[in-house]
């Protein structure tokens, strides 16, 4: 079961209270919200619609974190978020997972093999569902190791689904699998698919509520939150670095960017650029490492959104041979980091 540690030593100031406050109930989405798209700028408007919370507590708590130095106003006034490591840290200090009901149970085989069948069972089932913990780790960075799987779903019905298919054991003490019934929504916020060879094409909570569910675990799954946690700020300036350079390589080519609106949907296209030559739009998204085919699924989910007027491109360092093959059946494209560099180097030499 998930347990704090009890190594967590937090000094007692105002400060806290208002950070603890600011993380309890409603007031938790809208920094799920800017922590999740932290390269974003928002209106007090679309916070509160991305959020799905009130104008008035949007208010509220992003008045607190500019108080707290967490936001700025850029010159159109919007907000923008800084110090997002620390902001993070301190909520990931005062969170408690156990403030969800979990169900614990039992089942013969390794990990792996249990994690592939309810993975199997919840798509079969048309269930929401994420791993998180330990074992979301294990297969997103080989960090830590599990002993049990720790799974999110929505409710004690998709339970009961996935345990008479399966004909778990319920276990009175300790258990190997371990459902947490996530009655906000917002903990799938950002969840990805990702494709590992040990258990397929499954579902994982975002980096952001991995951290959460990690930090207060055990000390070594502290180690590893940390470790995640500075792996993925890397990431997210690798990340943006490579989207303006993208944006950079098509502008140069006479395309035009679209700004896209905020919409209630946190898995929009990287980039979406109009072509005034051919009337069409162009939609990238951009990987910081080797493309797999779970990059390509969301190409051409993208794409699929604006209609038979748009092309896709995939831009990452390389690609997976599946990939390109389901790239090539898709009738999208795909360019190297490298290629992009050139390009831009050989227009300004």
């Amino acid at each position: 079961m998930f347990k704090k540690s009890e190594h967590i030593n937090i000094p007692v100031n105002t400060d806290l209270f208002m950070i603890e406050n600011i993380f309890s109930g409603k007031s938790s989405k809208i920094i799920r919200v800017l922590l999740s798209r932290s390269s974003e700028a928002w209106r007090t408007r679309e916070l509160a619609s991305e959020a799905n919370v009130s104008l008035g507590l949007v208010s509220i708590v992003t008045n607190k974190l500019i108080d707290m130095g967490f936001l700025v106003r850029d010159k159109s006034m919007r907000l923008k978020l800084r110090k997002e490591e620390e902001l993070l840290k301190r909520w990931a200090a005062v969170y408690d997972l156990n403030k969800w009901s979990h169900r614990a149970y039992y089942a013969q085989g390794t990990l792996y093999e249990l994690g592939t069948k309810l993975a199997e069972t919840a798509k079969r089932n048309n269930l929401k569902y994420a791993f998180t913990g330990p074992f979301a780790t294990d297969l997103l960075t080989h960090y830590i190791r599990s002993a049990e799987i720790h799974m999110y779903v929505t409710d004690e019905e998709a339970v009961r689904k996935i345990v008479n298919d399966l004909n778990l054991e319920i276990a009175e003490i300790g258990g190997n699998i371990i459902f947490l019934i996530a009655e906000d929504d917002l903990i799938f916020y950002g969840s990805r698919k990702i494709t590992d060879n040990r258990v397929g094409y499954i579902s994982i909570v975002s980096d952001i509520q991995l951290i959460l569910d990690l930090y207060n675990y055990t000390d070594r799954a502290r180690e590893a939150a940390e470790r995640l946690l500075t792996k993925e700020l890397a990431k997210k300036t690798e990340y943006t670095d490579l989207v303006k350079l993208a944006r950079e390589y098509f502008e140069r080519k006479g395309l035009i960017f679209e700004e896209l609106p905020i919409t209630t949907s946190d898995r929009r296209p990287d980039l979406v650029l109009f072509d005034p030559k051919t009337k069409s739009y162009m939609v990238v998204e951009c990987k910081n490492s080797t493309a797999k085919i779970d990059a390509v699924d969301q190409l051409k989910s993208s794409v699929a959104f604006f209609g038979d007027n748009a092309k896709g491109v995939l831009i990452a360092p390389s690609i997976t041979d599946a990939a390109r093959k389901e790239l090539k059946k898709a009738n999208l494209e795909f360019k190297s980091l490298g290629v992009l560099e050139h390009g831009i180097h050989k227009r300004t030499s």
